[in-house]
């Protein structure tokens, strides 16, 4: 086992040494001061690095390698990331040479009795200049900067071989190999790939499936060419994910809520064509679905719907163009509301209203009913209206607020009021104190509005009042159901007001 202290710098280091090897053997012959700081550098300044193999374990080795376990499996690691093979380059049947996949270095595998000897050199022998010193620390200096920044990134980074094996990978990488193989997987060499089926091209978005819990996890991957190596990336997608998931069901919500709404839905978009609308449409409008999935301007649908008397009938051809725009623009400020009375007792209540995206929603509600409700009402109330008319006694009603809701005719004779006047915020007060006008003096009104306000108790009672101009008046009052009250004012005959008169005088 390689403790991660040490594994990590041999995946992340070891490949860059050789990279950095590349061009130190171009500068290999220096003056005579950077001889001597080179000398102290020991091998890694060299022409040749030369490693012997003894009972596959390396015998012969760098400064940089002492003391470390596992040594051979840590050369392997270093010379995968820039040869192809690398496995049969330290253990091989017969000598083989290979050029790294840059074409800067060349690798000599010497099979040797009882040990094999590794020689990796640059390719370039040419004597260096101050150009190549300089052009040196800026590679070392570029090679720490890159090294940082991978070891940081939060995304996984990884180079893999023509043959799919990893040949490099950032923390990230590391890190995933442990949550899902274990903390010993992510310490030998070489790595899993955790996208087997991962190819070069177009980004493409992978899940993850954790064996243990079962938990899926995506990932948005890219691959790029690298020379015949690809570099592959791949972001944390959950989010990305989780929101489209919630997008979707969240659009099958509102299209199952759509398609169950009794109120016809058409929505136009910014260039003024029919865009999606749900199945009531279709049946308020009795348009066949094709023809509505034509992309209709606003323009034709209406001219369809008067063609088959599914709208106002305009007055002239002029009339209706002038028409559509005002629809247009009314339901672009959101104040476009109608009825629409078509034939067959038919009536349409059609609403139009904006959106932020320039498009406008049109609501088709059949009120239909509704409407033959209210005209029932509306009916039933002349009729009753006209029946109590007829009767001869003055009468009127007050609601349980003491607002006067109605009266006939025989009421606004007698009290010598208009029809506005009786109904026109009228209350049991404002009445009182009309028939106290309209009255001789009697305590009945004051009565009347402790029965009218009082809550415990109430029962019909009569009582009698005598207008200014000699008529004996018989009145009565009645509680109605709903806290309702009925006042009913008949004039009497001679006969009974002479003896109404003389029970009063008797009492």
């Amino acid at each position: 086992m390689i403790p991660a202290a040490i594994l990590y710098p041999a995946l992340f280091g070891l490949g860059a040494f050789l990279s950095a090897f590349a061009a130190l053997s171009i500068a290999s012959r220096r003056s005579e001061r950077r001889q001597v700081a080179s000398d102290r550098e020991g091998d890694l300044r060299s022409d040749t690095l030369v490693f012997l193999i003894r009972n596959r374990s390396l015998c012969d080795r760098l400064e940089s390698f002492a003391s470390q376990e596992d040594r051979l499996q840590k050369l392997v690691t270093a010379i995968s990331s820039r040869f192809d093979h690398a496995e049969t380059l330290v253990g091989p049947e017969q000598d083989v040479r290979a050029i790294s996949r840059d074409g800067l270095l060349q690798v000599v595998s010497e099979v040797l009795p009882g040990r094999v000897r590794i020689k990796i050199s640059s390719r370039d022998r040419e004597t260096p200049s101050a150009e190549d010193v300089h052009r040196l620390d800026a590679i070392e200096t570029e090679l720490e900067t890159l090294r940082a920044n991978t070891e940081q990134a939060p995304f996984l980074v990884w180079r893999e071989a023509a043959d799919g094996t990893p040949i490099w990978v950032n923390r990230a990488y590391l890190d995933e190999v442990a949550k899902r193989c274990g903390p010993d997987r992510s310490l030998s060499w070489p790595l899993p790939r955790l996208f087997p089926d991962l190819k070069r091209g177009a980004p493409k978005r992978v899940s993850l499936t954790d064996e243990r819990t079962g938990d899926e996890d995506w990932f948005e991957c890219h691959g790029a060419p690298v020379g015949r190596d690809t570099l592959f990336t791949a972001f944390d997608a959950n989010a990305a994910v989780g929101a489209e998931r919630r997008l979707r069901e969240f659009t099958q919500t509102l299209t199952k809520t759509f398609a169950e709404l009794p109120i016809g839905l058409a929505i136009f978009d910014w260039s003024r064509h029919l865009a999606p609308f749900n199945p009531a449409f279709t049946d308020l409008t009795d348009l066949p679905a094709g023809f509505l999935t034509a992309r209709l301007s606003l323009v034709d649908l209406i001219d369809k719907l008067h063609e088959r008397r599914m709208a106002p009938e305009p007055k002239d051809y002029k009339s209706w163009r002038q028409s559509i725009a005002e629809l247009e623009a009314a339901a672009e400020d959101g104040t476009y509301s109608e009825t629409w009375a078509l034939p067959g007792n038919r009536t349409y209540r059609v609403t139009g209203q904006p959106h932020p995206d320039g498009a406008i929603a049109f609501l088709f509600e059949d009120i239909s009913a509704e409407m033959a409700l209210t005209r029932q009402f509306r009916a039933d109330l002349e009729t009753s209206q006209a029946i109590i008319d007829s009767l001869g006694a003055a009468i009127v009603v007050f609601a349980p607020d003491g607002a006067m809701i109605q009266s006939n005719k025989a009421y606004r004779r007698l009290w010598e009021l208009s029809e506005d006047d009786a109904l026109a915020g009228t209350t049991i007060v404002d009445a009182t104190r009309q028939w106290h006008k309209r009255t001789l003096p009697t305590p009945v009104w004051g009565e009347l509005r402790d029965f009218f306000l009082g809550n415990d108790g109430r029962a019909d009672w009569s009582a009698s009042a005598t207008h200014r101009d000699g008529r004996a008046l018989a009145c009565r009052f009645l509680p109605l159901p709903g806290g309702t009250t009925l006042a009913t004012f008949e004039v009497q005959s001679a006969e009974g007001a002479a003896r109404d008169g003389a029970v009063l005088r008797a009492v």
